[in-house]
């Protein structure tokens, strides 16, 4: 959190620091012919010790959940989308500024979470088509207290699979941050340069 009035990370991303505990590891690229279920289900059940270690020094748990992020998330347009309307408003420069700190707040927001990893176990049902590119799948994650979470990944096909978003229990996690974005943008008299301090701030810098 900041020390300002708006929190940068919504309630639902609480849940979903959760959630991402058990997307640690890929043992190697999964292609745009494999199964989007079988592509979070890799994702799901590879091993966590490169990111649970406590041996693990902060800065090197950051890079490698960093390359994580690379490798299954399509980092860059869930950046432009989380920035929505005020992306086309941004200067070039204010659109490389904001993608280098979205990635940089994504990192820091959640690779210090890993370290509370408790065993989740991870579950993939069914996969709906939502269109050529896009399907939905559905997965159960069952906490150490036994609550179960519904979450759904919705996966794009290219020259890999990639997660364009995280449905949890039905909130989509995209959809939530760019609200998040627009209202500090706008209590920031519409100007991106409100988020782009924001951002740094949260950094520390």
């Amino acid at each position: 959190m900041i020390s300002i009035r708006y929190s940068l990370i919504p309630k639902p991303c609480l849940i979903l620091i959760a959630v991402l505990t058990l997307f640690l590891a890929l043992p190697q690229a999964v292609t745009a012919a494999d199964n989007p279920g079988d592509f979070i289900r890799t994702v799901g059940q590879n091993a966590i010790n490169s990111l649970t270690n406590t041996e693990v020094t902060q800065t090197e748990r950051e890079e490698v959940f960093r390359k994580i992020l690379h490798q299954t998330f399509e980092l860059k347009l869930i950046a432009r989308f989380a920035l929505g309307r005020f992306w086309r408003r941004a200067s070039k420069a204010q659109q490389i500024e904001y993608i280098a700190l979205f990635e940089e707040f994504i990192v820091k927001a959640y690779a210090a979470r890993f370290a509370d990893y408790k065993g989740e176990n991870f579950i993939v049902g069914k996969v709906r088509n939502i269109n050529e590119r896009d399907n939905l799948v559905q997965s159960e994650v069952v906490l150490a207290n036994g609550r179960k979470i519904m979450v759904h990944w919705r996966v794009r096909s290219g020259k890999a699979l990639k997660i364009i978003d995280v449905l949890i229990e039905g909130v989509s996690m995209a959809i939530t941050q760019r609200d998040q974005f627009a209202a500090i943008i706008n209590q920031n008299g519409g100007k991106i340069d409100g988020l782009l301090s924001a951002l740094h701030k949260k950094m520390g810098r």
